[in-house]
């Protein structure tokens, strides 16, 4: 509400809000449209580069882990057709140094024969510990090797937690006979190290097998997690097929939003998942939308500045002319707007500076002709409000009198001055009923028949009914017909009580009985002013509203109100 207030008050801050979104606008949406378009690209080369990436890992995994396993199982072959068999303490063939040599991966190499006696050779990183840790899965493959059968397990952990593969293969003669066993132990720490090169900040790379727990990590507290209600890693399992999507990881807190990237690897039964935050992925399109802003916001101040002093320009001269038209509506109509342009604005100022001129004699001439009106009017009521008084000698001046009481006080209960026009206006009038009394009752010095005060009574009905024709005058209708009502009720015409008879007729009902009863009259011999105020004070709260007498009181108090002979206020 506050702004549209201001809207409201001043034409300077809808020019100032045009001119700055005129300004800003163009800015923000080229900004908008081309943070938009960047981010669709970087989003697509975001996938292509992560596919690369899962791709790439997925195809160095695949071969590393089967060149060692087909070295191996090349070597046992060779060895297979050769003689004679190996024996317990002889030093390993020159082709084991060889594989060795060639394969860095290779720790552990063991020849044996169907006694499972032979030759080995051994990394020096290889500890004791876990080769001893490797005793019975050697074990267990040489007695199926003796069998025929090929052992290989992709993934062994250890002790000192580095992963292995163990591959162990019978050594087979022409014949097909075994003659003994070759096992190999590959180490997996080259994946670690390739999955720890491939990640950066934001960005992480794991390996699962078909269980659908985390083998390696870039980060190693995931490794041996399984990785339930991953998506990517869902769809490993139910289908292994290539796919990058974006989802909410699952394996942070805040459930960042990533992008991800599934590849298989061929042979082994796993799957390389890369994924990158969005958040990291789209900081350079944030950094480029913070300088849009900033740009934005610089645009914003300056166009603010240039359009508020460009809005006072043009609103100048439409203030001054809203000041002066404001001042006439106050009712000063000499005020000018001052023309200082020669522009349509100054053409208006001076046109409205005639327009002015001529309104303010208009309004002159109405002025004096609704004074000259209202005169005419009030000395009309003055003469008539007289003619009826004049039936009687004894009302003679009565509503004269009544009309000087009321207005003193009606000023003292503090009503506007057209209140108190109304009021003068009513007391002069509230005997016109009169009019249509017979002069016989009006000026009966004996007290009225019961048929005669019926005729007296009815002079408020009739008084309201004469002066109703006259649409000017029909404000003036409760002071003349309720007049006579009393405060406590049984008063005439209409029986009225208390807030329900009209503020103006209880005035005027107050200052009629205050002046009955200080003047002569057929029926009594006029009261002295102290007389009459302590009969006032009887009659507050029966005949006269208590707020009224009181105010007749203050009124005599203050000298606005003088009756008839000197006053006595108690």
């Amino acid at each position: 509400m506050p702004s549209l207030w201001l809207f409201s008050r001043s034409l300077i801050y809808p020019l100032t809000a045009v001119l700055v979104a005129l300004a800003v606008l163009p800015v923000g949406l080229a900004g908008w449209g081309f943070v938009s378009t960047n981010r669709e690209q970087v989003a697509t080369l975001e996938k292509q580069v992560l596919t690369r990436q899962s791709a790439g890992l997925a195809r160095e995994i695949e071969l590393f882990y089967l060149r060692s396993a087909d070295r191996i199982g090349t070597v046992a072959l060779a060895l297979g057709q050769a003689a004679p068999e190996p024996r317990h303490g002889s030093a390993p063939p020159q082709v084991l140094r060889d594989l060795m040599q060639a394969n860095g991966d290779i720790v552990l190499l063991r020849l044996l024969d169907v006694s499972g006696q032979g030759p080995f050779v051994q990394d020096q990183t290889l500890s004791e510990s876990i080769e001893k840790a490797m005793s019975p899965l050697l074990d267990d493959a040489f007695a199926a090797n003796l069998q025929g059968r090929a052992v290989r397990r992709d993934l062994v952990e250890v002790a000192g937690g580095k992963p292995v593969a163990l591959v162990s293969l019978p050594l087979l003669s022409a014949s097909g006979e075994v003659q003994g066993s070759l096992q190999g132990v590959v180490s997996l720490s080259r994946i670690e190290g390739w999955l720890t090169l491939e990640s950066s900040p934001g960005v992480t790379v794991d390996v699962v097998d078909r269980q659908g727990v985390v083998l390696f990590s870039s980060e190693r507290r995931r490794v041996g997690r399984p990785a339930a209600g991953h998506p990517l890693v869902e769809q490993f399992l139910s289908a292994p097929v290539r796919l990058t999507m974006s989802y909410a990881d699952p394996w942070e807190v805040q459930n960042d939003e990533v992008l991800g990237s599934l590849c298989p690897v061929e042979g082994l039964g796993w799957a390389v998942v890369s994924a990158r935050k969005m958040n990291v992925a789209f900081a350079a399109l944030r950094a480029m939308a913070q300088r849009t802003v900033l740009l934005g916001v610089a645009t914003a101040l300056v166009a603010m500045i240039a359009g508020v002093g460009l809005a006072r320009r043009i609103t100048l001269p439409l203030r001054r002319l809203a000041e002066v038209t404001s001042a006439m509506a106050e009712g000063d109509y000499a005020r000018r707007v001052s023309v200082t342009t020669h522009n349509e604005l100054g053409q208006l100022a001076a046109n409205f500076n005639v327009m002015a001129g001529e309104v303010e004699q208009t309004i002159t001439s109405l002025r004096r002709a609704l004074q000259e009106n209202q005169e005419l009017l009030v000395d009309s009521i003055r003469a008539l409000a007289a003619a009826i008084d004049a039936k009687s000698p004894y009302t003679r001046g009565h509503s004269e009198r009544v009309s000087t009481y009321a207005v003193a006080i009606a000023q003292q209960l503090g009503l506007e001055a057209a209140e108190v026009r109304n009021v003068e206006i009513s007391a002069l009038l509230h005997d016109v009923g009169k009019i249509g009394i017979e002069d016989a009752i009006l000026q009966k010095p004996e007290a009225l028949t019961e048929s005669e005060f019926a005729q007296m009574r009815a002079h408020s009905l009739k008084g309201s009914a004469i002066v109703s024709s006259i649409k000017r005058l029909r404000d003036l209708l409760p002071g003349i017909r309720s007049h006579h009502e009393n405060w406590s009720g049984g008063g005439y015409p209409d029986g009225l009580a208390g807030e329900e008879i009209p503020l103006v007729a209880r005035i005027i009902a107050a200052a009629d009985v205050f002046d009955a009863m200080t003047t002569n009259r057929p029926y009594q011999q006029a009261m002295g002013v102290s007389a009459a105020l302590a009969r006032l004070r009887e009659l507050s709260g029966k005949r006269l509203d208590p707020r009224v007498v009181e105010a007749v009181f203050l009124a005599l108090r203050a000298g606005e109100l003088v009756p008839l002979g000197s006053v006595e206020v108690a």
